[in-house]
């Protein structure tokens, strides 16, 4: 059986479903009046109402029913083109279908003469003389005789004169025929008021003159439309609420939306609400021109002040009176294109623009700008029309521009930016404003690319070396160099600075100490190349922060003055972190905002709590920012504190999520973008790479050409120390030795040697035992126990596991216990398991089998868990081989004495045998056995390792003096005795 398909309803089922809803009323007015046309009662009617509300559909089906009838129906459409064409209207009604050849030339034969109007004769104005109407009428009303005429007349108000004059003098003389006249006329009155007022004030006192009105479809009248449109665009019961707002009843629009809604979503019937597109739009604009020009250009000039807009300040830019333009809002208002006052939705006023000559367009835009420059708008309002206009030459659209640049920036709209900087490269009068601009332009590319902001400051590179650049044009470009820049570019800007130094304002003072105080932390060597300390030390200046430095920092310098970030961090690297330090780097992180002046403050502040040892405070406002920079589409900011948050997760223990945000990081920027920086996620990258044990084993990770000046940079400091524990872990002792030492020397050199910030001494230590340089391991762990502060417990417990390692055996486990606290507390897990595995280790050098499997199973566990693999594969085979050797490991702590007894007793002997055997008293033998039970931690004879009887009682070398003599014949009781030394006790590496 065929499958059964519904019937998609015909086209004009479709018109008529659509020209009914909400119109019975008026359709059953028109019958009525038809009625009485058919019974000799003529009259004249006028269907009134908005642009496009089905005006002209309502008289086509009123035609058709006058026809069905069997009424005459004589049609007439007046277009805006033919306006001026004499009779135009009246040669479409008098054609052949109805009229002879020679009744079509006497209607339409041109009028000889020309007779003035009579003032007082209503029914005849104008200047065609009333004769022509009187022939109009007579061959009318003869046809009317035959059968009944309906005289129909679409868009009246575009009638020429002669034909409206006609149709006026019928209108006055067919009360007592069958003829019935039916024009459409726009209500409210658009550009054609003159004439429609010229055809309905003479009828206005004639009784068989009516007026049916047509108004824009209700909220209920639009549901129902919608239903009845092909493919149902809405279903009945769905709520037409959105259709309705964005159409305002306006049938034309109503339709458009449809045609939009079907092109966007492939099925009307899915029930999603209107989405303005193309259709939309231009049926807006057809009917702005449809409205006429009064109204054509209101919405136009509405269109492109836009927010901006107000009645009185449309009424300036159009150069009309106020009531006038109060007047055509209304009726846009009306025909449902404005609602308020404003476009219904932006696509409107989009496509009404796009309707405009491009010229015309522009001229518009820059006439809007001087009028909101005039008016004193915000900059980003002016600009908006400049860009639009490409007209930047007026004396005030520089200021302008720029101004409206940084507001664009401060709202993530680069767009914007880029198009106002693009008009100001173009009205630069001199070298400063090129400067200005070209400053702004670096700072909208740095977000995205900062390898192409700093190209884009090789003009002012080239102007710093030719010495044409002023202080306070240097200061910002150092600013930009100090990461992208090259090593020679930084010195000459740092040098060209000291000249002025004393005449530099407040502000660009500030800016160059914040930048000063930057480079004594991160590229000390720069600093020390440029010459001698700034003398920018004017009271004045110190009291207002640079834009880089930030605006909120809580230290203070001594006269009381807020100190850059920058400073905060410089005496962190140098004297080491204190409570003032975190104070105002969480005081920075709650007052500054997220913008190209507060990011270096922010992530200097993210950098200050991470090296103060504090990562449990930097990690909440990390992953804020670093939201909250991806949210704006901000690539540079993601990146960085991306790489900021791989350093966070990997003190914290973290290694795979430090992976993870360091590639993120990475994968952000190119190497070039990152400049100097790009020694720190990669550094973390490495240092996580090595605790998961996923860099290849040869000890070559993945090749990054790093610029040579990284290695003049606390970020290459970092990525050495990175580099040298990742080759230690691959028994590369010499090489990784080489990459700490060098590490270690940078940072003493630079005075930035703080084990919070790179622990370099505890990997070197490893280095140099595995080596067997002990001594020189030693002095490391004595220096870097020295230096870090108890307040660090992250910094002081690594010093400590390193201290621990160089130790005496006795005090190795003491040292270890506080170790693992401090680690605990700090909330590294990378180290706690660490420090754990040697307590684990220590335990079981001294004997202490439980105690070393329990410490060893925690330090397991968390291995496993966090994905240490190299760790946690140590761990396993300690562990495996504590229970292979664990019954014969604890025989060692016995003395000779202790062993040749214990032996004894686990062969079988009793007291008195052993003592006979031994020629000891049965008290010494049980004082041997009791310290034997304790040192190898069981309970009685029963729980003797059988290993003694393999090793005869042989107790440790030192002890072979405390040994009892043997009897003859004794050896083949306990089994015969070892007599090579014993091997030393496995030394477990502390790394």
């Amino acid at each position: 059986m065929s499958e059964m398909r519904a019937t998609p309803p015909r086209r004009r089922d479709v018109e008529l479903v659509v020209v009914f809803v909400e119109r019975e009323t008026q359709v059953t007015r028109l019958r009525e009046l038809l009625a009485d046309c058919l019974g000799g009662r003529g009259g004249v009617v006028a269907i009134s109402g908005p642009v496009a509300a089905g005006k002209t559909e309502l008289l086509h089906v009123f035609g058709e029913i006058a026809a069905a009838e069997g009424a005459v129906v004589l049609h007439a459409a007046a277009t805006c083109s033919a306006q001026d064409v004499p009779l135009g209207v009246a040669g479409q009604l008098f054609g052949r279908a109805h009229f002879s050849p020679d009744e079509c030339a006497r209607a339409l034969r041109p009028p000889r003469g020309r007779t003035a109007p009579c003032d007082a004769d209503l029914l005849s104005s104008g200047p065609t003389p009333a004769h022509v109407g009187q022939v109009h009428w007579e061959l009318i009303r003869a046809l009317a005789e035959r059968k009944p005429v309906v005289v129909t007349v679409d868009d009246l108000r575009f009638a020429d004169a002669a034909s409206l004059n006609s149709l006026i003098h019928m209108g006055g003389l067919l009360r007592a025929s069958r003829v019935l006249i039916v024009v459409t006329e726009s209500d409210p009155p658009t550009d054609g008021e003159a004439s429609e007022r010229a055809w309905r004030t003479p009828l206005l006192r004639q009784r068989h003159f009516t007026r049916v009105r047509v108004r824009p479809l209700s909220l209920a009248a639009t549901g129902r439309m919608l239903a009845g449109l092909p493919g149902r665009v809405l279903a009945p019961d769905a709520p037409a609420t959105d259709w309705h707002r964005l159409s305002g009843g306006n049938p034309l629009l109503l339709r458009a939306l449809a045609e939009d809604r079907w092109e966007g979503t492939g099925d009307p019937a899915t029930g999603r609400g209107p989405r303005p597109g193309a259709e939309f739009g231009s049926a807006v604009d057809a009917c702005v021109r449809r409205a006429g020009r009064r109204f054509r250009d209101a919405a136009r000039a509405l269109a492109v002040l836009d927010a901006s807009g107000s009645p009185h300040r449309l009424a300036r830019l159009l150069g009309l009176p106020q009531p006038e333009v109060d007047e055509v809002l209304g009726a846009l208002d009306v025909i449902g294109v404005l609602d308020g006052g404003r476009y219904r939705h932006p696509a409107a006023g989009a496509a009404v623009l796009a309707g405009m000559p491009a010229a015309d367009r522009s001229a518009l835009h820059r006439d809007a700008a001087r009028l909101l420059h005039s008016a004193g708008d915000p900059a980003s309002a002016v600009a908006v029309h400049l860009v639009s206009a490409g007209h930047g030459n007026e004396p005030w659209a520089l200021p302008v521009l720029l101004d409206a640049a940084r507001e664009a920036l401060r709202r993530d709209d680069t767009a914007c930016a880029e198009a106002c900087l693009d008009l100001a490269s173009g009205v630069c009068a001199d070298e400063e404003q090129r400067a200005t601009v070209t400053m702004l332009w670096s700072l909208v590319e740095f977000r995205s690319d900062p390898d192409t902001a700093c190209r884009r400051l090789r003009p002012l590179v080239d102007a710093l070396r030719e010495g044409r650049l002023t202080g306070c044009q240097i200061v910002p470009l150092l600013g930009r160099l100090l990461r992208n820049g090259s090593g020679e570019e930084i010195t000459l800007a740092l040098r060209r600075l000291e000249r002025f130094a004393d005449t530099l304002d407040a502000s660009s003072a500030n800016e160059y100490l914040a930048a000063r105080e930057w480079l004594r932390a991160s590229h000390p060597a720069l600093l020390r190349e440029s010459g001698p300390r700034a003398r920018t030390a004017r009271p004045a200046a110190r009291t207002v922060l640079g834009a880089r430095a930030g605006r909120s920092q809580a230290a203070r310098e001594p006269d009381g003055a807020p100190r850059p970030m920058a400073a905060v961090l410089n005496g962190l690297m140098r004297s080491g972190a204190d409570q003032d330090s975190v104070r105002s780097a969480e005081l920075a992180l709650q007052t500054t905002p997220l913008d190209d002046q507060g990011f270096d403050t922010l992530h200097l502040a993210l950098s200050v709590l991470v090296y103060a040892d504090r990562p449990d405070l930097a990690v909440g406002w990390c992953e804020a920012l670093l939201r909250e920079a991806t949210e704006r589409g901000a690539p540079a900011w993601q990146a960085q504190f991306a790489a900021v948050r791989a350093e966070i997760a990997f003190r914290q223990g973290d290694a795979r999520l430090a992976q993870r945000s360091a590639r993120r990081a990475m994968d952000s920027m190119s190497t070039a973008s990152w400049g100097v920086l790009i020694g720190s996620p990669l550094a973390t990258l490495l240092l996580a790479a090595t605790a998961t044990g996923t860099v290849p084993e040869t000890g070559v990770p993945r090749t990054w050409t790093l610029p040579e000046q990284v290695f003049q940079t606390r970020f290459g400091a970092q990525y050495l120390h990175a580099r040298g524990r990742q080759r230690l872990s691959v028994d590369l002792l010499h090489a990784a030795l080489d990459d700490l030492t060098r590490c270690g020397r940078l940072l003493r050199e630079w005075e930035i040697d703080q084990p919070s910030f790179v622990p370099w001494r505890s990997d070197a230590v490893t280095a140099l035992l595995r080596l067997g340089r002990t001594d020189e391991a030693r002095r490391l762990a004595s220096e870097q126990l020295e230096l870090v502060s108890p307040a660090l417990p992250r910094a002081r417990g690594m010093a400590l596991r390193t201290a621990a390692s160089v130790a005496d055996p006795r005090r190795r486990a003491v040292l270890l216990r506080e170790a693992v606290d401090l680690l605990g507390a700090g909330g590294d897990r990378l180290e706690l398991a660490r420090a754990l595995a040697d307590l684990s280790a220590a335990h079981d050098r001294a004997g202490q089998a439980g105690k070393a499997r329990m410490v060893g199973r925690q330090a397991r566990e968390i291995a496993e868990r966090q994905g240490f693999t190299p760790l946690s594969r140590r761990l396993a085979a300690q562990e495996s081989r504590a229970e292979q050797d664990g019954p014969r490991a604890g025989t060692g702590l016995l003395s000779g004495s202790e062993s040749q007894v214990a032996a004894l007793a686990a062969a079988g002997h009793s007291n008195r045998e052993i003592a006979e055997k031994l020629f000891i008293t049965v008290s010494t033998v049980e004082q041997h056995l009791t310290h034997a039970y304790r040192k190898l931690r069981v309970k009685g004879r029963a729980d003797l390792p059988h290993s003694l009887r393999e090793t005869g009682g042989a107790g440790q070398p030192g002890d072979r003096a405390g040994e009892y003599p043997r009897p003859a014949g004794a050896q083949g009781a306990t089994g015969a005795a070892s007599s090579g030394s014993p091997s030393s006790p496995r030394r477990v590496s502390a790394s």
